[in-house]
């Protein structure tokens, strides 16, 4: 079970919980797939606005699961609070995540821990 709230929050809290640092490691290139490069996504989101991320909570710890090249993005850009899913998820996290993307979460602490309270409280 789980529960999903479309909130605004600051860039400065995402960046500690990103789950891939894409402003230091490009993503793989997948062959079937058109790999976008950050500055063509950096572009886009000039262009066309941004997307909400995906920040995922699990017991005491979070992660952001999807919107890493959005995050980097949105911080060249000089946004200081973007869109973002906040969804909670009951349990272990075992159903949904897989064991290695569950030990990339990250204990939520600080200003993550108040905007948390804040939408769920």
């Amino acid at each position: 079970m789980r529960t999903t709230v479309l909130t605004n929050m600051p860039v400065s809290i995402l960046w500690d919980y990103r789950e891939f640092k894409r402003d230091e490691i490009a993503a793989p290139a997948v062959p079937f797939l058109h790999d976008h490069s950050l500055e063509e996504i950096v572009d886009y989101v000039k262009e066309h606005g941004l997307e909400p991320v995906e920040l995922s909570v699990v017991k005491d710890r979070a992660l952001l699961t999807d919107g890493n090249h959005r995050v980097v993005a949105a911080r060249r850009l000089g946004m200081e609070k973007i869109p973002v899913n906040v969804t909670v998820f009951f349990g272990d996290g075992a159903d949904t995540f897989y064991q290695h993307t569950l030990e990339r979460f990250r204990i939520v602490s600080g200003m993550l821990e108040v905007q948390l309270k804040r939408l769920f409280l």
